[in-house]
């Protein structure tokens, strides 16, 4: 193999084959003697791309153009490799032997190899393109030092300037890294069907699997959502990972290849070797979490919720990316319940319904930890403490249909609040307090018909009263007469 076959092979694995630009070798007629390498300057015009799920196509040094995206905003810094004398024979055959360990040393033959002050490259403009010159003949070790949030840093690669290639000389050598950009993952939240505290949330976390590089497979990925303390988190058995196709065809995927952890409030999905294996092979394809929770309490009334995902490969590179924040949004009702006179009364009963035709018929009350049944307290307070204030957190803030099932004794139900009319409306802002005070008031009941007095009624007892008394007197002469017959005449 001639020199400047060697040293396409090592430079073109080590530099471009990483890049997608692998075609680096140049024609044996290219003079590698030293003498006759062309007089400097020499540039380096770094183009920065996001990887293609093709993995792009092989570049040879020469000015190409692309149509994939180009990554602004990534810093590279630039340091030649010492011992490496390119003005010589011996420094071009070194030079064919040299690549990058997974440490980001330069090695070959046995040794490694120290390299030079670095030089910080301006950050890649909106075309992702940096530039570097120098006047020095060298091989010289490309570092990607920084990239913006969710793209993968890229692995160093060595390059020569100048460059052989095609029988010539490049002393302007173009190279096209290509990065995977990590899209951030997307979170949902589904709080159907929960209106009152004690009510199951799902938090849904959706990541997009990242194209990778040739030979730079995942070593990590993982999903991970810190909840917030009003949730009760699962139980790692409850929480469900899937796997699709972009077009939503389910990829296996088996308990083997990931695992679920729960410690305190913080839920990670972990793949396992043989699922990153599988991600690996599956560029584009959708991962799926889904993560139930028991809402417990109002507190400020919304419960936001951010994941993280984090992707480690084989160069070293990890990316943690967050998720688009989402909210679940809760608030309470109060009451006071009073008497016509402003007097607090207890016993009233009162419950709670979505719709006013559950609240005419008394069906499907709000379950606000298990109870469903709110009775005012010796205050008149009644506290309806835990609704949910709008769906999936966005959105008009909910109504609800408050329904008096049963007044306090001696009173009777307030007529805006009673059955017949499908309770009283009561709409819910988020937050504990948010809400005022409904004061709820309630008639007397009505007293039952008592007999008259007076008038006719006092006539009727006179009338009868002299009645009996003639009765009384009649009987009297009735019996002296008697006894007068009985005696005969006085002597």
């Amino acid at each position: 193999m001639t020199i400047t076959r060697r040293l396409a092979a090592a430079i073109g694995v080590g530099a471009l084959a990483l890049l997608g630009a692998a075609a680096f070798a140049g024609p044996a007629s290219a003079d590698t003697t030293g003498g006759n390498a062309p007089a400097a300057p020499y540039t380096l015009t770094i183009t920065k791309l996001q990887n293609p799920p093709g993995g792009g196509t092989p570049a040879n040094g020469t000015a190409q153009t692309s149509a994939l995206t180009p990554i602004p905003g990534v810093v590279f810094s630039v340091a030649p490799v010492n011992g490496v004398d390119l003005t010589t024979p011996a420094g071009w055959t070194t030079a064919a032997g040299l690549t990058v360990n997974g440490s980001g040393q330069v090695v070959g033959g046995g040794t490694t190899y120290t390299t030079g002050a670095a030089t910080a490259l301006p950050a890649t403009g909106g075309s992702g393109i940096t530039t570097y010159t120098t006047s020095t003949p060298a091989v010289y070790e490309v570092t990607e030092t920084s990239a913006p949030a969710g793209t993968q840093l890229g692995a160093p690669f060595l390059v020569t300037l100048p460059l052989p290639q095609g029988g010539n000389w490049l002393t302007n050598v173009f190279v096209y890294p290509k990065n995977t950009v990590e899209g951030a993952p997307v979170k949902a939240v589904d709080d159907t069907g929960a209106y009152g505290l004690g009510a199951s949330v799902t938090w849904r976390v959706t990541s997009t699997v990242p194209n990778q590089v040739a030979g730079n497979a995942f070593t990590q990925y993982s999903l991970t959502d810190p909840l917030d303390a009003r949730l009760t988190p699962p139980a790692p058995a409850t929480v469900t990972v899937s796997l699709a196709s972009s077009t939503g065809t389910a990829i296996a995927l088996t308990a083997a290849d990931y695992t679920v952890s729960v410690s305190g409030q913080t839920v990670t999905v972990d793949f396992t070797a043989s699922g990153l294996a599988l991600l690996t092979a599956h560029p584009g394809a959708v991962v799926t979490a889904t993560i139930p929770t028991v809402v417990g309490a109002v507190g400020s009334g919304t419960i936001q919720n951010v994941a993280d995902q984090t992707i480690s490969t084989q160069s070293g590179s990890t990316v943690t990316t967050p998720s688009n924040p989402v909210q679940d949004t809760w608030g309470d009702v109060s009451l006071h319940k009073v008497d016509p006179n402003g007097k607090a009364l207890a016993g009233a009963q009162f419950q709670v319904f979505t719709s006013r035709a559950d609240a005419q018929s008394l069906t499907n009350p709000v379950a606000v930890n298990g109870a469903t049944t709110f009775t005012s307290d010796a205050s008149g307070a009644v506290a309806i403490g835990g609704l949910k204030a709008q769906n999936d957190g966005v959105g008009p803030d909910l109504t609800y249909y408050l329904v008096e099932t049963q007044a306090p004794a001696g009173y009777v139900i307030a007529p805006a609040f009673a059955q017949s009319s499908g309770g009283s409306a009561q709409t819910v802002a988020p937050g504990a307090g948010a809400n005022p005070t409904v004061t709820v008031t309630d008639p007397q009941a009505p007293p039952i018909a008592l007999p008259l007095t007076g008038s006719t009624g006092t006539t009727v007892f006179v009338v009868g009263g002299l009645a009996l008394a003639a009765l009384a007197a009649g009987a009297a002469v009735l019996v002296v007469r008697r006894r007068a017959r009985e005696e005969g005449p006085a002597a």
